[in-house]
């Protein structure tokens, strides 16, 4: 799926008009409104009379869908994140942890990402995939996921584009001291359910991340590493 080119001409106008703000602050402080964005991912994931808003109520417009998704990845809460992806992103990565799995015969990296063996990996959906691998990893990655919780997102609006699609600037910024905020585009696409995440900077790292993930596991015992000698 391609990423959303930075030089599409209504985008380059839009923020041509947007300054970085820097923000000066010695340590992360707690933000008040992080309780309810939490309490508001929680009901979403209720299904019934529970629930406030239904997701396609809480997700009708593109600038809904990328709050609720930026909040839920500086919450790490992956399963939530994933409600408001597209579902054919979501088999990107599902695609990619299957095909990463059959490459190492040992199955070692499938346990590793989903604690599953191949049956009961067959039983997984695309959106536990996501949830499962990512969460793995990014408990294993301390600095990614400081780099993840540890700032401030502004959503500043979309542009609308043919086919259903969109895309919403925002303004991300590092909450240290000094740090300059950098402004961002993130693509959706309108599905029958509200608008859902196609691709995003946050995806992207991520997805770099996991692809990077057998380099980074030990070789099983009795095994020799590869480009040595037995």
């Amino acid at each position: 799926m391609p990423v959303p080119s930075r030089s599409a001409h209504p985008i380059a106008r839009l923020r041509e008009r947007l300054r970085p703000r820097p923000r000066q602050r010695v340590r992360p402080r707690a933000r008040p409104g992080l309780t309810a964005a939490l309490a508001v991912l929680s009901l979403i994931s209720m299904p019934g009379p529970a629930s406030a808003q239904t997701l396609p109520e809480v997700t009708a417009t593109p600038e809904e869908t990328t709050t609720l998704f930026l909040r839920s990845v500086r919450a790490i809460r992956w399963r939530a994140a994933a409600q408001f992806i597209h579902p054919a992103t979501l088999t990107r990565f599902h695609d990619l942890v299957t095909m990463m799995s059959r490459v190492d015969t040992t199955g070692q990296v499938r346990r590793y990402l989903t604690d599953t063996d191949s049956a009961g990996y067959a039983t997984l959906s695309a959106s536990q995939v996501f949830d499962r691998s990512i969460g793995t990893m990014i408990d294993d990655m301390p600095g990614l996921m400081h780099a993840l919780f540890d700032r401030d997102d502004d959503v500043l609006g979309h542009v609308a584009e043919a086919g259903d699609t969109a895309h919403v600037v925002y303004r991300t910024t590092a909450r240290i001291s000094g740090a300059v905020s950098e402004v961002k585009v993130m693509q959706l696409a309108h599905t029958p359910d509200g608008w859902r995440v196609s691709w995003s900077d946050e995806l992207e790292v991520l997805e770099a991340a996991l692809r990077g993930v057998p380099r980074s596991q030990p070789d099983p015992p009795g095994t020799t590493p590869a480009g040595t000698t037995p």
